[in-house]
């Protein structure tokens, strides 16, 4: 039988610091099937270039160098891979990530076990921009999500893990941009659910230097409630509203964090209407929301300070 192709789209912008452990990690990958990588290089101007032609010409044939001779912004710089990627199966990995050794081989086995899956995540250990660990991106367990599931769960799901059949790579290119990672991950959840693994196959770096959680977070607040809005059509009520309390749990946090309470009044409109309940129920389920993440936050702070625990989680679920 011929072996399965995995396309890798990777995107970079100037990530010179990293992108060489990103690529060697996949070209390390031990595992039954033929990869490509696809780089798009969003007009890197910090080396990053040189560094993937280098390992382009050393790779022939296992890496695309793709320049943009235009900015094409993430979203349009992953649209652009997705669109090359042709292989059976597709993932996806930001420039400053990477993974560790068998993750494709896990996940190929989890959808091979799963074949009504569309897609497979898994956990990440979280590093920070000098590489010092930070801990585990989430707590979930192994599981299998719908839309539904991922809705009223919000987003815990890592995105440079994200490996799915290339049969649903069109149901992506159809989405309109820009969006966001949680976008993509509720598509698939839609299309034939989410296959998610709770083992540790990614290395992510939170808050990079080209993170754009750190440069421009009102966008991606924007495109989460955009993404939530997107699927919220036909599902139940309580979908609906446990989905949109949990954004604003996610509001209010970020809010108290920055001090910009304004923030939080801005929102609170706008979630309650689509959340389709009256504002005393609402408010209800965004305090229990609130609490129940404070509890959690809570414990982490003190184990953290007082049992001198070293790793701590970032999303809990």
């Amino acid at each position: 039988m011929t072996r399965p192709r995995v396309s890798v789209c990777v995107s970079t912008y100037n990530h010179r610091r990293y992108i060489a452990d990103c690529l060697l990690s996949v070209l390390s990958q031990d595992v039954d099937a033929e990869v490509e990588i696809w780089v798009g290089d969003d007009m890197s101007n910090d080396g990053t270039s040189d560094i993937v032609a280098s390992l382009a010409a050393a790779w022939p044939g296992r890496i695309h160098h793709v320049v943009h001779a235009e900015r094409q912004g993430p979203i349009g710089n992953l649209r652009r891979m997705i669109a090359l990627a042709d292989g059976d199966f597709v993932a996806h990995l930001d420039g400053d990530d990477f993974w560790f050794p068998g993750k494709l081989r896990e996940q190929m086995a989890v959808l091979q076990a799963a074949p009504e899956c569309a897609a497979c995540c898994a956990n990440a250990f979280v590093f920070d921009d000098e590489r010092e660990a930070v801990g585990i991106f989430s707590n979930a367990r192994s599981q299998r999500l719908g839309a539904e599931g991922l809705l009223r769960r919000g987003n815990f799901l890592n995105h440079s893990s994200l490996l799915y059949r290339g049969a649903f790579r069109n149901a992506l290119l159809d989405l309109t941009p820009p969006f966001i990672d949680y976008r993509i991950h509720l598509t698939l959840g839609a299309a034939g659910g989410m296959a998610y693994t709770s083992k540790v196959l990614v290395g992510y770096r939170s808050n990079s230097s080209g993170s754009m959680l750190v440069h421009d977070n009102d966008a991606v607040r924007r495109q989460y409630f955009e993404a939530i809005e997107a699927a919220l059509p036909g599902v139940p009520a309580k979908v609906r509203a446990d989905a949109c309390a949990d954004f604003l749990r996610r509001v209010a946090f970020r809010a108290l964090r920055l001090r910009r309470l304004a923030m939080l009044r801005a929102w609170w409109p706008v979630a309650l209407q689509a959340s389709t309940e009256t504002p005393a129920r609402f408010a209800f389920r965004c305090l229990g929301s609130i609490l129940m993440e404070s509890l959690r936050q809570g414990m982490q702070a003190f184990s953290t300070s007082i049992l001198r625990a070293r790793t701590r989680i970032i999303y809990f679920r």
